[in-house]
C-alpha cells in the first residue's frame, strides 16, 4: 500500500519539486542570457544566491503550507493556490538574497519568467500526480479505512461525498453512535454496519484497521465523550477529523488559522483577507492614483466654477461610517449651499426614500452648478482620495452616515463588513428607484457573492448608468 511508504514518497515529491525549480531557473537563465553552455560554477554570484535561496525557501514554506500533506479530499484549486502562493514568496525571498549578493540585481523580466515557468511546471506536476493517485485509488489501491462517529445530516453529507467520489479511495468500516436504533431505517446508513457505541472506541480501534476517525457528533451534547475519544486516538496515533460546521450557521464560512501554536476556527461571512482582496486593493490604489493625477486640471476647473457660482468651500467633507464601523471623512465637490445641513430638518417631511436615508428630487439646497455635478456624478470624483487612503474602494456598499447606522437593524449592519465603494450594486440597480429594504438586501448579496469578476461587472455597468443618469 502507498500509505505504508508515505514518508518516503513525500521525500521523493520534494526532490522532484526541487528538481523542477532548478530546471526552471536554469532554463530562464539560459533564455535570458543567451548562453549555449550552462554551468553552475560559471553563473554570476547573484544568480547562484537566487537559486540557493529559492531552494531553501521552498523547503521551509512547502512544509509551512502543507504542500505534501494528503490532498485526497481537497479540491485542486486550493492546492494550486497554495503552490502559487509558495512560489511567489520563495521567488521574492530569493530576489532579496540576490540583491544583497552583488550590486547588480536580477532583472524584472527574469523574475516574471521565473514565476511563470516555476509555477507552471509545479502545477503541471502536482496535477498529474493527483490524477495518477486518483487512478490508483479508483482501482482499489491506497484506500483509507475510516470510522464515522455520528449519524446525522453532517454524516450524510460526508457519506454522499465519499460514495460519489470513488477516486478518494476511502473505505467506510462502519458507524459509531450513541443509539443503535437511531437512523436504522435510513437506507443511506443501513448499507454500513453499526460497529459500536461511543464508549466502545478503544475496543473498535483494537478490532479494526482504522486510518482515520471522523467525529460528526453534536459537540455541545457530547463534549466530554468527544474529548475522551480524541485522547484515545491520540494515544493510538489515529488521525481525527472534526467538522468545523459545529454551530449550524446559515451564512458563516469557516477556516482554521493559527496564533502561534494555538489553532482557532474562524467563522466569517464577508470575504476574508486573501489574494483576491489584495488584488482589489492594489487595483484601487492604481486606479485612484492615476485618476487623481490625470483629473487634476479638471478638478481645478470644477473648483473654480463652484467658488465663482456660490459662497463656501469647493469641497464638501462629511463624516461617514466605513469598514466594521470605522469613521472617516468622505470628500465630494460641494453641490449645496453652505448651510445645507442646518436646513435638512425642515425638509425631512419631503423625503422620498424609506428607511433612515434622505433623498429629495428637487432639493432647494442644491446650487445650479451642483445640480449639473450631481446629474453627471462628477461630484463623487474626489472620493478617489478616500480610495487611495484606504477608507473606501472603487466598488462596495454606499458609505452611510452615522445617524443612519444608528437606525439599522442587525442584518443591515452586515453591510459594514466590507469597505464602502464609490459605486456598487445599489448604484447599478436603480439607486433611488428601489426601496431601502431592497437596497440592504442587494448589499448583503454583494458581500456574500463577492469576487473580482463581480467588481469588474459592476464597474462596467456603472458607465451606462452614469451616462443615462439613471436613478439620479
Amino acid at each position: 500500500m502507498l500509505k505504508a511508504h508515505r514518508q518516503g514518497l513525500k521525500t521523493v515529491y520534494r526532490i522532484i519539486d526541487l528538481t523542477i525549480i532548478i530546471f526552471a531557473v536554469s532554463a530562464v537563465f539560459y533564455y535570458y542570457t543567451g548562453l549555449t553552455v550552462l554551468s553552475f560554477p560559471a553563473l554570476p554570484l547573484h544568480y547562484k544566491m537566487f537559486l540557493l535561496a529559492n531552494l531553501i525557501a521552498w523547503l521551509y514554506f512547502s512544509n509551512r503550507y502543507r504542500l505534501y500533506s494528503s490532498k485526497r479530499m481537497t479540491e485542486f484549486s486550493r492546492e494550486a493556490y497554495s503552490i502559487i502562493k509558495t512560489v511567489a514568496i520563495c521567488v521574492f525571498i530569493a530576489t532579496i538574497g540576490a540583491f544583497f549578493s552583488e550590486r547588480h540585481m536580477v532583472g524584472r523580466l527574469f523574475i516574471i519568467y521565473i514565476l511563470i515557468l516555476e509555477a507552471g511546471f509545479l502545477l503541471i506536476f502536482h496535477y498529474l500526480l493527483r490524477s495518477l493517485l486518483k487512478y490508483i485509488r479508483s482501482h482499489g489501491y491506497n484506500h483509507r479505512q475510516i470510522v464515522i462517529l455520528g449519524r446525522n445530516e453532517r454524516a450524510l453529507q460526508i457519506l454522499r461525498e465519499i460514495e460519489n467520489s470513488p477516486d478518494l479511495g476511502i473505505h467506510i468500516i462502519g458507524f459509531v453512535d450513541s443509539d443503535n436504533k437511531k437512523y436504522e431505517q435510513d437506507s443511506a446508513f443501513a448499507k454500513y454496519p453499526f460497529i459500536g457505541g461511543i464508549n466502545d472506541m478503544e475496543t473498535i480501534l483494537r478490532q479494526y484497521v482504522v486510518d482515520e476517525v471522523f467525529i460528526l457528533l453534536p459537540i455541545r451534547s457530547f463534549y466530554k465523550e468527544i474529548e475522551e475519544i480524541i485522547a484515545i486516538c491520540e494515544m493510538v496515533g489515529i488521525e481525527v477529523k472534526i467538522s468545523t460546521d459545529i454551530f449550524n450557521l446559515r451564512l458563516f464560512k469557516s477556516t482554521i488559522s493559527f496564533y502561534g501554536n494555538v489553532s482557532v476556527i474562524d467563522l466569517f461571512t464577508s470575504p476574508k483577507m486573501n489574494a483576491p482582496l489584495m488584488v482589489k486593493r492594489l487595483f484601487d490604489m492604481a486606479v485612484s492614483a492615476t485618476g487623481l493625477l490625470l483629473l487634476l486640471p479638471f478638478f481645478v476647473v470644477i473648483m473654480l466654477l463652484i467658488k465663482v457660482t456660490s459662497s463656501g468651500p469647493a469641497f464638501f467633507k462629511q463624516q461617514r461610517v466605513g469598514y466594521n464601523g470605522r469613521l472617516f471623512y468622505l470628500y465630494k465637490f460641494r453641490t449645496m449651499v453652505e448651510n445645507a445641513e442646518a436646513l435638512k430638518n425642515d425638509l425631512m417631511k419631503d423625503n422620498e426614500m424609506d428607511g433612515p436615508v434622505f433623498k429629495m428630487t428637487n432639493d432647494p439646497r442644491i446650487t445650479t452648478i451642483g445640480r449639473f455635478l450631481r446629474n453627471t456624478s462628477i461630484d463623487e470624483l474626489p472620493q478617489l482620495i478616500n480610495v487611495l487612503t484606504g477608507d473606501m474602494s472603487l466598488v462596495g456598499p454606499r458609505p452611510p452616515l452615522p445617524a443612519e447606522v444608528k437606525q439599522y437593524d442587525l442584518p443591515s449592519l452586515r453591510r459594514l463588513s466590507m469597505k464602502p465603494g464609490i459605486t456598487g450594486i445599489w448604484q447599478v440597480s436603480g439607486r433611488n428607484a428601489i426601496s431601502f429594504e431592497k437596497w440592504m438586501e442587494l448589499d448583503r448579496e454583494y458581500i456574500d457573492q463577492w469576487s473580482l469578476l463581480l467588481d469588474f461587472k459592476i464597474l462596467l455597468k456603472t458607465i451606462p448608468v452614469v451616462l443615462k443618469r439613471t436613478g439620479v
